[in-house]
């Protein structure tokens, strides 16, 4: 009997996680935001859609109109959305009930807490929220939910059954914005009826780099139906074409690669730490680096806030047979605008996540630290506790991530700088325009947000005077811009869509002037970049 045939899963491959066809990004993963978004997000859209298809496709041929609430059927047809709003509304009715019954709580406060003790309304919650909630008020007297948020965890296990992977054979860069296109079934496409936390997952991203017998994984991924030709569709993703070996960072150096947007790694010979990573695919026609550039073991897996463009289910999912630690910021605990990315993650497999506050730190591997600072703004002024600005220590080195902080007050970089000391090196996004606050956060809120406040309330970063002033606090010496959302292969990912004299570039190439004329290095990271730097000691 010969020995089965060992092959690496393609380097083009993409995996999208997916909830009831819906591309699965990071507020699909809590049950209760999870329930909010499928009711108050995409049910109404593709109700629009289906009332009036020709006004999604007008206002989708402008791309000015990219990334807003406009529905693409990606290849499909009416009738498939017809079919996909049937199934929702059958197949995810835990979720869907869970919504209801979380507006119809927070009318029972709006009406009936007064400022009184609110015992007697305990009974009155509805049956799918009993003893997942605690009725509390604010220091104000307004009443509010606050979740147990792990024990919903574990009462929503019927959620899971509408997880599932959806595997195309390489990138698309013409796929539409996730928020506005399911991913429906296709021939081209390999369903794999698996929740994201199922181990077997290990085995398929584990292929990229460690030769697997493609039969043995089609059995395991493609559940007890799979649709005619599947099997043979997901073996035509291997390959006998084995990766290049991982080059480690020389010794005595610490690299930087950028990956692409928010993604970065820092290595030494004994360390890898990656920051926000969002997945990167070989053969979109573009030379950058990939997941196939990393090493294979990741000692910390650093994220810095629950937006769509920084926590990417589908890079976690991949990542997560590599990854030793992941470091998160703490959530303030029970709201619904601020789920646990503890929780996320341990809902999505990973065993090592450790949650900070701000200022606490944590090793991230040999001679590696990561400390959270406080990240102010870019949330709409929502009370968001899980956002940090990580700082990394490595190879005697200080890099800041400022992501997409802003420096709206003073203060408060100046007291975490004299506590901190000065860095070496900045990256900091510039995106100073930003999106309302209810394109994110939109059916988490209780009421809507009045028009004029909501489009005030923007989640924006810094333009060039905050990002000076915080780069000087700071004493860099070097910066890095990016996290603005400008390669082709995150565009679908983050709805962004600039051209060339839009806010978000003239502030950048200002800020660029600026930090030149004063003597620090700047530059604009786009597509792909490395860099070196000594290691102190």
């Amino acid at each position: 009997m010969s020995s089965p045939v060992k092959q690496y899963l393609s380097p083009t491959t993409v995996p999208q996680p997916l909830l009831h066809r819906w591309y699965a990004w990071c507020h699909l993963v809590p049950p209760h935001t999870a329930a909010l978004n499928l009711n108050y997000r995409y049910l109404p859209m593709m109700r629009s859609y289906l009332r009036s298809p020709h006004v999604h496709s007008s206002a989708l041929a402008n791309p000015k109109r990219y990334g807003g609430p406009f529905l693409s059927p990606y290849g499909g047809s009416a009738d498939d959305i017809e079919a996909l709003l049937n199934r929702t509304e059958r197949d995810a009715t835990p979720l869907l009930r869970l919504a209801e019954d979380i507006r119809t709580a927070q009318q029972l406060l709006t009406e009936q807490a007064d400022g009184r003790p609110m015992d007697s309304l305990y009974p009155q919650i509805p049956e799918s929220l009993r003893g997942l909630v605690e009725l509390v008020y604010d220091t104000a007297d307004r009443p509010r939910l606050r979740f147990f948020e792990a024990l919903a965890y574990r009462a929503a296990q019927a959620w899971q059954a509408g997880q599932s992977v959806c595997l195309l054979p390489q990138p698309d860069l013409q796929q539409p914005f996730t928020f506005g296109s399911p991913v429906l079934a296709h021939p081209a496409r390999i369903d794999l009826p698996v929740p994201f936390a199922d181990p077997r997952l290990d085995d398929l991203y584990a292929a990229t780099h460690l030769p697997a017998d493609p039969t043995e994984l089609a059995e395991q991924l493609l559940g007890d139906d799979p649709a005619p030709g599947a099997a043979e569709a997901f073996t035509a993703l291997f390959t006998d074409r084995a990766p290049a070996p991982h080059t480690p960072a020389a010794e005595n150096t610490v690299r930087m690669r950028y990956l692409g947007h928010a993604t970065v790694l820092l290595e030494t010979e004994s360390a890898a730490v990656l920051l926000d990573p969002l997945p990167h695919y070989a053969g979109d026609g573009h030379d950058h680096f990939t997941f196939a550039d990393l090493p294979e073991r990741i000692d910390a897996v650093v994220l810095s806030h629950l937006h769509c463009d920084h926590v990417s289910v589908e890079a976690l999912l991949q990542l997560r047979h590599r990854t030793d630690t992941v470091i998160v910021p703490r959530a303030g605990g029970g709201s619904l605008e601020d789920p646990s990315p503890k929780l996320l993650l341990q809902a999505l497999g990973f065993r090592t996540v450790v949650e900070l506050g701000e200022l606490e730190s944590a090793a991230a591997g040999d001679g590696a630290t990561v400390t959270l600072l406080p990240f102010l703004g870019e949330h709409g002024d929502l009370d968001i506790r899980a956002k940090a600005v990580p700082l990394v220590e490595i190879g005697g080195r200080r890099v800041l991530f400022a992501t997409d902080a802003v420096d709206t007050e003073p203060e408060v970089y100046r007291r975490v700088r004299d506590t901190t000391g000065a860095v070496d090196t900045v990256f900091i996004g510039l995106e100073c325009v930003g999106a309302p606050m209810s394109w994110l956060y939109g059916p988490l809120l209780e009421r809507p947000t009045e028009r004029a406040h909501d489009k005030a309330r923007r989640l924006k970063g810094c333009d060039a005077d905050m990002a000076e002033r915080l780069i000087r606090r700071f004493g860099a010496t070097e910066v890095f811009m990016y996290a603005l959302g400008l390669e082709p292969w995150v565009r679908h990912l983050t709805g962004s869509s600039y051209d060339p004299d839009s806010e978000q570039i003239r502030q950048t190439k200002l800020l660029e002037q600026r930090c030149h004329t004063a003597g620090i290095a700047a530059e604009l990271l786009y597509i792909k970049a490395e860099r070196t730097w000594p290691t102190r000691h």
